[in-house]
């Protein structure tokens, strides 16, 4: 059962990275908001991490 929802908070988690990375993307002009979702990419990608070991 576990196994289950560390999948579906991984996949979640990758959709939100996803999403993210084509946020920083449309925001690339607005270095402040760029940085600040690259900060956040960096986070998910950690809690991503968590997940995998």
């Amino acid at each position: 059962m576990r196994a289950v929802a560390n999948k579906n908070q991984r996949v979640q988690l990758e959709m939100k990275i996803m999403k993210y990375r084509l946020i920083a993307r449309q925001m690339a002009a607005d270095p402040v908001e760029s940085d600040r979702t690259r900060e956040l990419i960096t986070e998910l990608e950690r809690k991503l991490r968590e997940i995998d070991e």
